[in-house]
């Protein structure tokens, strides 16, 4: 593993490249010193190094960001982790503008931090060039790999064969399946058999379907095919070999990765609202990802047409998540566009802290906390985030951002 340190501090250099021995000892580090051998010049041999540490600041009047994007219009670059002295928000927001994997504050860094740093940056470049083709799986899953079944698998489908029961919702069931006309593993999502007979969750499951394919957006799972068996509506949709976004938080998301993972809902939801819909139920278990690390967003069964006028949905209050419900939610008031924004707002407060915003021992206290509670604060070395955290959680829905377009163009421009 062979490592390039762009850093005008003698000190950093030294204390860098011992934390790595440390920490790291299979990493060659070579130290470049901005103040003596300048910017890599147009044409450098990137090829040799499978990690850029550079700082944020390499010189008087150099800018390690701007260095970045050059670096990357002259070809390609190892991925890159931005060290800084200073920063919050507004440095982690820059690196990812520039291109990085990762921003890290010097004053916080540790070896065994740092060393986690790199090989995660590396493993994720790595990830990025493959060409998975995601959405079609051509060699056979090993179902023994996913976990225990939940339940039998004592479904049946026409035209696909079911492999194991993985999961349940409060309406439906979830089962691993293989289409049988060509193989492709996918997700059958069957009405709970103890529901079949209540005509309101037969129309709220059926019309699922028809919210996710008005949408049509990357960031949205794909739905294959939908229909009846002889006891109950199913929907075949898209399988997600990355999991979901609350596996990912308990493995630990670094602040930059957070935002990364930010901007995709954001533009995800932009595209459900723009399409006239609210989707009342994001969680991370409802964020997805695929096996290129492109997410998406699933689980339309509480969504809410915005001119709908019907009341299939008044009971969604009293069935969406209550740890991440927006204030208004939590008092049966309209929950709009800016409610799912409240609900984002909590999802990237347990992405930074690995902790929910609001804790309860049921549903009516955490319902308490989400209209009167202080918006939480984050700790001292997440403070460049908590801005963000206030405008998105606010109490009222028009102190938090106009839209998700909004709070993307915020992220990123």
């Amino acid at each position: 593993m062979r490592v390039l340190l762009i850093d005008d501090s003698a000190e950093f250099r030294d204390r860098a490249r011992r934390m790595l021995a440390e920490a790291l000892p299979e990493a060659a580090v070579l130290a470049w010193d901005p103040a003596v051998q300048g910017r890599p010049v147009a044409g450098f041999d990137w090829g040799r190094f499978d990690c850029l540490v550079l700082d944020d600041l390499p010189g008087e009047n150099a800018d390690g960001l701007a260095w970045l994007s050059e670096f990357r219009l002259e070809g390609a670059v190892p991925p890159t982790l931005v060290v800084s002295d200073t920063g919050g928000e507004e440095m982690a927001v820059r690196a990812i503008k520039s291109g990085a994997a990762d921003y890290l504050k010097k004053a916080d860094l540790t070896g065994e931090r740092f060393a986690a740093a790199i090989r995660d940056a590396i493993a994720d470049a790595r990830e990025s060039r493959r060409d998975v083709g995601a959405l079609r799986l051509t060699q056979p899953l090993n179902v023994s790999e996913i976990g225990q079944p939940l339940g039998g698998t004592s479904v049946k489908v026409p035209g696909y064969r079911v492999l194991r029961r993985i999961g349940e919702g409060g309406m439906s069931r979830v089962y691993l399946a293989e289409r049988e006309s060509d193989g492709l593993q996918l997700v059958l999502k069957v009405l709970d058999p103890r529901l079949r007979r209540d005509e309101s969750f037969r129309q709220r499951f059926l019309r699922e379907y028809k919210i996710i394919q008005r949408i049509q957006n990357e960031h949205v799972v794909m739905i294959f095919d939908e229909g009846f068996t002889d006891d109950y509506p199913y929907l075949a949709m898209e399988y997600f070999p990355g999991g979901d976004l609350t596996v990912r938080i308990r493995g630990g998301i670094n602040s930059i990765g957070a935002l990364k993972i930010l901007v995709q809902i954001a533009k995800a939801l932009d595209a459900v609202h723009a399409a006239g819909v609210v989707h009342r139920d994001l969680k991370p278990a409802n964020i997805m990802f695929r096996e290129s690390g492109r997410l998406a967003i699933l689980d339309f069964g509480l969504a809410r047409e915005l001119d709908a006028t019907s009341t299939l949905t008044q009971r969604g209050m009293v069935m969406a998540t209550p740890l991440y419900m927006s204030p208004e939610q939590c008092l049966g008031h309209a929950h709009g566009p800016r409610g799912d924004l409240y609900s984002v707002g909590c999802i990237l407060y347990e992405m930074l802290t690995g902790d929910t915003p609001y804790r309860g021992e049921n549903p009516s206290a955490l319902a308490y906390q989400h209209v009167h509670a202080p918006v939480p604060r984050l700790p001292a070395r997440l403070a460049g985030y908590q801005s963000l955290i206030d405008r998105l959680m606010a109490k009222q829905p028009e102190e938090r951002f106009e839209s998700a377009h909004d709070l993307f163009a915020h992220i990123t421009h």
